[in-house]
C-alpha cells in the first residue's frame, strides 16, 4: 500500500495558522443523517479520503448540505476554488463522492470518494498523492477499540463496590478522593455510544454526539464506550453500584465507532467518523481527549490531534511497540496495562485484566484490555487537572510516571500509576499513608 501522502506546503502553513481558527468540521453537529453511513461500515477497501486546501474568504453559500459545517452562526463554508478543484479531481479519476465535510480546524475541505470498482484502490492513490492539487489523501483507515469483555460475570447490582473494585484499590484511588474528584474536568470520550441512563452515569454526560447514525437507541446500549465511561466517571450513591476514578468530571460522549455484535464490546471506527469526533472535542473545549482505540498512522487524524494539543488538550491512548494512531502521536500519553510486563519505559500503566465497570441497561460487567487502562489514566489525569488546569501533557506526564509504583505479583511484576501519590505532588502537605489507613 502506498504511503499516504503528508500535507502540501500551502496546507501545512494554513494549519500551523489555525491558532485563530476554533471551528471544527462540525460546529454544533447534529447527528449524522446521509445514507453513506452504512455504506462504510461495510466494506471499506474501496474509499479513500482526499482534502483540498479550503480558502473559504470569498466562498459563495453551498448548494448541497453535506458541504457545509453544521450549524452555528459561524458556518465554514466551502470555497469557490475547492470546488473546482473538487470537480476537476472527481471528473478526472472517476470518483464518487459518498460523503463530504469542511474542517476549518485545518482549513480544508475533506471528501470520502469510492473509486471506480473496476480501480485499484492503490493505484488511484497513487496517482493523487502525486496531484499538486490535492493537499492529503489516503484510505479509509480502520480503527479497532481496544477491550475485551471477561469469562467473569456481574449482571446483579453491586452493593459492595469497594469488594469488587480491586483495580481502584490497586491505584488508591479512595485515598486520592479526599484530594480531588475530577470535578468539572470536560473528558471527551471519542468511543462508542454509551448507556447515559446508567444510574452509575447520571449527572455525568454534558454531551451527547452521534458521528455514525441516527440509532439513538443503540448508542445507550452501546457496551464498549459504557465500560470506559464507567472507569473514568462513575458515580454511585448511598453505597450501591460503583465509583469511578474520576466520579465529578464531566463526560462528552462523541459516537465515532459502531459496535459490531449486539452484546459484546468490539467494535470499529474509521478516520471519517473519527476526525467529525476530534473536532467537536476541540469546539466542546474538552480538556482531555480519551482515544481508547488503536489503528494505522492517519495524516488527517494526526493534524487534528496536534491542533487540539497546541490548545492545551490532553490526548490520551494506548500505546503500541508498531507505529499507529494515536500511539504515534508526540506528547500523546500512551497507556499500557500493568499486566503488560514488557511495556516500554515511561508508558503510563494501570489495572486491565478483569476491570469491574458498567455495562448498558443499569447494569455492571468485568471488562479487560488497554481500554480500561487507558480510561483509568484519563480519570487520574481528570482528578490532577482538577487540582491545577494549568498542568501541561508534559506535566502531567512526568508527575504520573513518578508517582508509578511497582510490586511483585503471582502473575510478575505489577507497575501502576497510584492516584493519591501522583495528587500529593501538587497538594501541599498530603499524605496518601494517612488517608489509606482512615
Amino acid at each position: 500500500m502506498p504511503r499516504a501522502r503528508t500535507l502540501t506546503p500551502h496546507a501545512r502553513a494554513a494549519a500551523l495558522t489555525l491558532s485563530l481558527a476554533v471551528a471544527g468540521c462540525a460546529a454544533g453537529p447534529r447527528p449524522t443523517e446521509a445514507p453513506w453511513a452504512e455504506t462504510l461500515r461495510g466494506d471499506d477497501s474501496h474509499y479513500i479520503v482526499l482534502a483540498v486546501t479550503n480558502d473559504p474568504g470569498h466562498a459563495n453559500a453551498p448548494t448541497g448540505g453535506t458541504l457545509r459545517a453544521y450549524g452555528g452562526a459561524n458556518d465554514y463554508v466551502v470555497s469557490d476554488g475547492a470546488r473546482r478543484t473538487l470537480r476537476a479531481v472527481t471528473a478526472q479519476y472517476h470518483l464518487r463522492s459518498v460523503a463530504a465535510w469542511p474542517i476549518a480546524l485545518l482549513h480544508l475541505q475533506c471528501v470520502v470518494f469510492a473509486v471506480p470498482a473496476d480501480a485499484a484502490r492503490d493505484a488511484v492513490l497513487a496517482q493523487l498523492q502525486q496531484d499538486s492539487r490535492v493537499a492529503l489523501a489516503e484510505p479509509l483507515h480502520r480503527y479497532e477499540l481496544q477491550t475485551a469483555g471477561s469469562d467473569a460475570h456481574a449482571d446483579a447490582p453491586v452493593d459492595a463496590p469497594g469488594s469488587v473494585q480491586a483495580s481502584n484499590e490497586r491505584m488508591e484511588v479512595s485515598a486520592a478522593h479526599r484530594l480531588a474528584t475530577g470535578r468539572g474536568v470536560r473528558v471527551a470520550l471519542v468511543d462508542t455510544g454509551l448507556d447515559s441512563t446508567h444510574p452509575d452515569l447520571r449527572g455525568r454526560i454534558s454531551s451527547q454526539r452521534n458521528f455514525v447514525d441516527t440509532d439513538e437507541r443503540q448508542f445507550q446500549q452501546d457496551r464498549h464506550g459504557t465500560a470506559v465511561a464507567g472507569v473514568i466517571a462513575a458515580n454511585a450513591g448511598k453505597g450501591h453500584g460503583l465509583i469511578g476514578v474520576a466520579p465529578e468530571a464531566q463526560l462528552l460522549a462523541l459516537k465515532a465507532c459502531w459496535q459490531l455484535q449486539e452484546g459484546h464490546d468490539a467494535a470499529r471506527c474509521n478516520a471519517f467518523t473519527l476526525a467529525k469526533a476530534l473536532v467537536s472535542a476541540v469546539e466542546l473545549k474538552a480538556q482531555i481527549i480519551n482515544l481508547s482505540l488503536t489503528g494505522p498512522p492517519d495524516p488527517l487524524l494526526a493534524a487534528l490531534a496536534r491542533q487540539a494539543m497546541r490548545k492545551g488538550i490532553v490526548l490520551i491512548g494506548p500505546s503500541s511497540a508498531v507505529p499507529s494512531f494515536p500511539g504515534d502521536v508526540a506528547q500523546l500519553l500512551g497507556v499500557a496495562r500493568s499486566e503488560d510486563h514488557d511495556a516500554p519505559s515511561g508508558v503510563l500503566q494501570a489495572p486491565g485484566r478483569d476491570v469491574m465497570t458498567l455495562a448498558p441497561g443499569g447494569h455492571y460487567d468485568f471488562s479487560s484490555g488497554s481500554s480500561i487502562a487507558t480510561g483509568e489514566i484519563t480519570g487520574i489525569a481528570a482528578l490532577m487537572l482538577s487540582r491545577d488546569a494549568t498542568l501541561t501533557a508534559a506535566n502531567l506526564h512526568r508527575l504520573l510516571d513518578l508517582a508509578s509504583d511497582s510490586r511483585d505479583t503471582a502473575a510478575g511484576p505489577d507497575r501502576s500509576v497510584n492516584a493519591c501519590q501522583a495528587l500529593a505532588k501538587l497538594v501541599s502537605g498530603a499524605n496518601c499513608a494517612a488517608h489509606a489507613a482512615n
